[in-house]
């Protein structure tokens, strides 16, 4: 029996999505970021944990203070650079990473989204257990976990018109970000920007299946 192929609204969805870093002045409606939420924390998750935690950053003041840390980062990286060799092609990139994480400031929506301190997981119970050596696993465990949950996220977002883009850049200039935020149950993995687009960006290059698969 042959099965065909059908495209599907999820498939098209997937396909027109892009990281949005132009955004109308407009709020999106609570109900459709409450939908977003919903999305995320029916992400699969290790022994159902569900240890994601998306945090809405709507404080000017605390916004401000990450607006400062972005800059002070960046000035220390370029006080840094100054003797080396590759100077210039490492403030091309400190530039080229700063305004990619600067723009988030401007979003009508900034989430920081991360994973509770307290969990703890298999390998981490190995490795407290004295069964294992050292506890490599754990962070990965989490990353993967983060990483489902804002999958659903941001296709809920496409779905609804809204605008998203995913940051990991702002964390290497601003290493202190949960102190600045004053939390101390979370490890921030990322930050999260949304809103109506306003822009049209063109699908970025891609590689074809032969070049991410394999068969052994």
């Amino acid at each position: 029996m042959k099965h065909k192929l059908k495209a599907s609204s999820l498939e098209d969805i997937i396909n027109k999505r892009r990281s949005i870093r132009k955004y109308k002045p407009d709020m999106p409606p609570e109900e459709w970021i409450n939908s977003m939420l919903h999305c995320a924390l029916m992400a699969p998750s290790p022994s159902n944990s569900q240890p994601v935690r998306f945090i809405k950053i709507s404080s000017a003041g605390k916004r401000e203070k990450l607006y400062q840390a972005l800059n002070s980062g960046k000035q220390e990286f370029m006080r840094a650079i100054q003797s080396k060799e590759e100077a210039k092609k490492l403030k091309s990139l400190i530039n080229t990473y700063y305004r990619f994480s600067e723009f988030m400031f401007k979003a009508p929506i900034l989430f920081a989204a991360g994973t509770i301190t307290p969990y703890k997981s298999f390998s981490k119970r190995m490795f407290e257990g004295g069964i294992i050596g050292h506890d490599k696993q754990e962070e990965t465990t989490l990353d993967i976990t983060v990483g489902l949950a804002l999958k659903g996220f941001i296709l809920k977002g496409e779905e609804l018109g809204l605008g998203t883009c995913i940051l990991t850049g702002p964390l290497v200039f601003i290493p202190n970000v949960e102190e600045i935020l004053g939390i101390n149950d979370v490890r921030i993995k990322c930050f999260i920007t949304a809103g109506f687009p306003d822009e049209k960006p063109d699908m970025p290059p891609r590689k074809s299946i032969s070049e991410i698969f394999s068969e052994i």
